[in-house]
């Protein structure tokens, strides 16, 4: 965060992070006295279940967690909730309970099929924060975890800590349109958007995704040797990127983006020291930040004018296409290439044959590249 003037900002109790930090904008934070407010951290199953969230202005939990959310809520207290999504590793916004948890009048029911309470809540923030800078925030944080329990109290200093760590988060869309039916909206800070009811979006893992870049000359040898590179001063950028993460590769010559790919590997330095060096002796690659990949789906490439990829990206600016990617854009971006070569459609047909009881044929492992015309 800014020059020199951080250490007496701290002094004034970090008055700096309730307005949104350094990340800037988003409403700011509605807790003024963290000491007089509860906190507690739930887990989602799915992330597109938060993104439908900030829409709705609701959330749904267990009995005993109803009970537990309610206690400080009717006494009086603010209570600021944090979510999380199952695998994750990152903290994806904050709300506030505006309604105490009541039985859902609609038969609602949870993963053992018991009944759920509905609880009012305003989204605030929607970020995408490594689990690891809320640990370091607040050390003595526990998580919640599908074995433990789905929903877990923080205690007012470590709620404050994660609460300034979120503010000072850079705002992120919890979802992104690839349909090309809706326009972004113009103000980041209050992207609060879902998919329509019916959108099925290409399987993704949760979590950020990454575009690595080639060019014409080493783009065979990226996906001959299963080996992606980023210059050294990505280093830290990449550390995002865990085993599963989807992964995209953007030729810089022909302006086109290929995909779908899946990193076996975090990213290192020098899994292959020649790779992309014309010197077979080479100790380090000009390209050393590396990760090992396979294809997960391959599709015909986008190409860089796509509209609607210029919208998933919107919030890159001018610093190109090299680069992390948050969850909502790595799931449209890997739709937008499966729906294109017909492997979504395909996709969804299996599934609504195998829920009719149908006798389908299961989807090839790669299905081949062939371009569909947009309707």
């Amino acid at each position: 965060g800014g020059g020199g003037g951080d250490h007496a900002e701290d002094e004034t109790n970090g008055a700096d992070y309730y307005q949104g930090g350094a990340a800037g904008g988003g409403k700011p934070s509605p807790i003024i006295e963290p000491e007089k407010a509860a906190f507690f951290i739930i887990l989602s199953a799915r992330q597109v279940d938060l993104a439908i969230s900030t829409t709705k202005g609701e959330w749904f939990v267990e009995p005993k967690h109803a009970e537990q959310i309610n206690s400080p809520f009717n006494k009086g207290k603010k209570v600021m909730v944090f979510f999380t999504v199952s695998d994750s590793r990152h903290i994806q916004g904050a709300a506030l309970m505006t309604s105490r948890a009541t039985q859902a009048s609609t038969k609602a029911s949870g993963p053992l099929g018991n009944e759920l309470f509905r609880l009012g809540i305003e989204w605030f923030r929607t970020v995408e924060m490594p689990i690891s800078i809320a640990v370091e925030a607040a050390p003595d944080l526990l998580l919640p975890t599908r074995t433990t329990q789905f929903c877990q109290e923080m205690r007012p200093k470590a709620g404050e800590s994660v609460m300034k760590a979120v503010w000072n988060s850079p705002l992120v869309s919890l979802y992104e349109s690839w349909s090309g039916d809706q326009d972004p909206p113009a103000d980041l800070l209050a992207d609060f958007r879902s998919p329509a009811i019916n959108e099925i979006a290409w399987p993704t893992n949760p979590g950020p995704g990454f575009i690595f870049g080639c060019n014409s000359e080493t783009m065979d040898e990226c996906l001959g040797r299963g080996v992606f590179g980023l210059p050294p001063n990505m280093k830290a950028a990449a550390a995002c990127i865990q085993p599963g993460a989807s992964i995209f590769l953007f030729n810089v010559t022909d302006r086109l983006l290929f995909g779908i790919f899946e990193a076996l590997t975090q990213a290192t330095m020098n899994v292959e020291p020649t790779a992309f060096s014309k010197n077979p002796k080479a100790t380090s690659s000009p390209f050393p930040v590396q990760i090992r990949v396979r294809v997960s789906l391959e599709c015909p490439p986008l190409e860089d004018s796509d509209p609607i990829l210029s919208d998933i990206l919107r919030s890159r600016g001018g610093s190109g296409r090299i680069g992390g990617l948050t969850h909502a854009q790595t799931e449209a971006i890997a739709s937008l290439l499966a729906s294109q070569c017909g492997a979504l459609q395909y996709m969804v047909e299996y599934r609504d044959g195998l829920r009719a009881g149908e006798s389908v044929h299961a989807p090839p492992i790669a299905l081949p590249p062939r371009k569909i015309e947009r309707k």
